[in-house]
């Protein structure tokens, strides 16, 4: 795993709480745009120091992107149920985002690539799409 730090987690998310992550890159959904694709759950090392960034609201996900390419949702306990050892946490300093800790890394040795394609497949298979085009910030 490439969870590097640990100093903003906190508390433990609840099962029953939907979370969001922007599509940072349209990759983030099939060409089709009728599915995640596996690309919205991959993260490396580099990026991701301490998880997968999402959070708990559709405003909360594009709010610090100045483009975005749509947003999808997923239940927390979806993630907790893969039985991947995955824990989603609040970060400690702001409750309204959340982090997919102990994800593996794209950016590691190949074992841990393939542990990282197949837990993203997952992840992207129990994902759903909130929206499948930009969604406007809005109005603060």
């Amino acid at each position: 795993m490439c969870d590097e730090e640990s100093n903003d987690i906190g508390e433990i998310a609840p099962d029953n709480l939907v979370i969001y992550r922007a599509c940072s890159r349209s990759s983030f959904l099939t060409p089709a745009k009728d599915a995640v694709a596996e690309v919205a759950f991959q993260k490396d090392g580099q990026n991701h120091k301490d998880g997968l960034s999402l959070a708990v609201s559709v405003a909360e996900s594009i709010r610090y992107l100045t483009k975005n390419h749509g947003v999808i949702r997923i239940l927390v306990g979806d993630i907790h149920r893969l039985d991947r050892n995955l824990e989603v946490h609040f970060y400690a300093s702001d409750p309204l985002h959340v982090v997919i800790r102990n994800l593996p890394c794209m950016d590691r040795a190949l074992e841990e690539k393939e542990r990282a394609l197949m837990i993203a497949a997952e992840l992207a298979a129990r994902a759903e799409i909130e929206s499948a085009s930009p969604v406007p910030k809005p109005d603060r």
